[in-house]
Formats: C-alpha cells, sequence, structure tokens
C-alpha cells in the first residue's frame, strides 16, 4: 500500500529574520492597507517573494513605491 505525502508548504511571512537582515525602511513608522487579491495572484505573489528570499509585503511596498514613482500626479 502506497503512503499519500503532504505536499511541502512554507510560509515565507513567518520566515525568522535576524536584526541585520531587517532593512533600513522597516524601522520606520508603518500604516496597514487593506487590499484583496485573487488567490491566483496572491499565490503567485508569495511563490516570486519566496523565489527572491522576500516577503510578499516587501514586494508590495516596492510595486506601491514603482508605481507612484511611474505615474506622478
Amino acid at each position: 500500500m502506497a503512503t499519500t505525502r503532504k505536499p511541502l508548504t512554507f510560509d515565507v511571512d513567518r520566515s525568522p529574520r535576524t536584526p541585520s537582515e531587517v532593512p533600513k525602511e522597516a524601522t520606520e513608522q508603518r500604516q496597514q492597507v487593506g487590499a484583496r487579491v485573487t488567490t491566483a495572484v496572491y499565490r503567485q505573489l508569495k511563490a516570486r517573494a519566496a523565489l527572491q528570499g522576500a516577503t510578499v509585503q516587501t514586494l508590495v511596498e516596492q510595486a506601491i513605491a514603482e508605481f507612484l514613482a511611474n505615474h506622478p500626479q
């Protein structure tokens, strides 16, 4: 009888970081924002973050900063 293995999962957002790995921006005051995205988009974002060794939060902040820089008022 074959045993069924559970798929390997990971949570980049909960991975431990040493103080030297915390970016300078992380010490700045933060404001929480909320957004809803499709499950497919979130999975892609989380996978990309894992591949880059970053967090979802970091990628979202980078995307917002890039958008603001490229779309001045």
